[in-house]
């Protein structure tokens, strides 16, 4: 078993990166280039509802600011979902909402929106991410130059993560943790020898023995979730080949995986996991979740 708290899942992700050092230490690795260096992070409130009853709200993973103002969600990934592009952007654009108020007047803005920065951790690979870090942003097609600069995405694939202890940054110690701590008995020495304040810190409070007994069984339940979470999605795959032969293999992997999704949330509400973890992790509506 490993000595470490697996970042990957839902406990570890919010446990581990809701401190202001551990925070910064990742968010200057991760942005270095984009942005000054970021000596100072507030942490925000992640939901965002819907401006009508109608419209649907977003809850994010991470959500911050930085000392120059600029707005920062983190949002870790597990299983492949469809559309997860589309999802991502739909983010950006409530945080963009959330900057300018209703009745706002555009011949009346003085500045413009601040700078916000999407962090994008996959956790399985997808087909459109063929390396280890994608970076995104709004370009011209014909001339390849910037052409609005307020918001650019970053979409790390940690399949595509290889480390390679000579020459590490501090990127590719974070990137390496993320995706291998959870198995880790011990860490490669090479790693405490470059690693900042905020990694440090990240090492001491991801070491499981130090958690509190109510925090470790928080995070057994979060393991738990993540595990059927992805035995959902194999086992859901695998129902769906089998309609699809039917249908059509798109239709029926669709079904497959939304009957999976309401078998596993049945069992995860028996075990006593939180309707909100079970929302994110099944992406079953909230309202169905209370019904099982």
């Amino acid at each position: 078993m490993s000595r470490f708290i697996d970042l990957k899942c839902d406990f570890g992700f919010k446990y581990c990166l809701s401190d202001e050092i551990v925070m910064k230490s990742f968010l200057n690795a991760i942005l270095e280039g984009e942005t000054d260096r970021i000596t100072s992070v507030k942490f925000e409130n992640s939901e965002e509802p819907g401006e009508t009853r109608e419209q649907r709200g977003v809850t994010f993973d991470l959500l911050c600011t930085t000392d120059k103002g600029e707005t920062v969600l983190i949002e870790m990934q597990n299983s492949t979902q469809r559309y997860f592009r589309t999802r991502s952007m739909f983010y950006v654009y409530n945080l963009m909402r959330k900057q300018i108020t209703r009745g706002f007047k555009w011949d009346k803005m003085e500045h413009d929106i601040s700078q916000i920065f999407g962090i994008f951790i996959m956790g399985e690979k997808t087909g459109y991410l063929a390396k280890a870090v994608t970076r995104t942003s709004v370009y011209d097609r014909d001339e390849l130059l910037e052409f609005w600069d307020r918001n650019h995405n970053f979409y790390v694939s940690l399949p595509h993560f290889q480390f390679n202890k000579e020459n590490i940054t501090i990127k590719d110690i974070w990137l390496y943790l993320f995706k291998d701590l959870g198995t880790m008995d011990r860490i490669d020495p090479s790693v405490y020898e470059r690693a900042d304040e905020g990694l440090l810190r990240l090492l001491e409070k991801a070491n499981i023995a130090a958690l509190s007994e109510e925090d470790y069984n928080l995070y057994e339940a979060s393991m738990k979730a993540l595990e059927d979470e992805m035995d959902m999605e194999k086992h859901g795959y695998e129902l769906g080949k089998e309609e699809g032969m039917k249908e059509g293999m798109q239709q029926g992997m669709q079904q497959g995986i939304q009957q999976e999704a309401f078998r596993y949330a049945k069992e995860m509400k028996k075990q006593g996991i939180p309707i909100d973890v079970i929302e994110n992790l099944t992406h079953l509506p909230q309202s169905e979740i209370e019904k099982l």
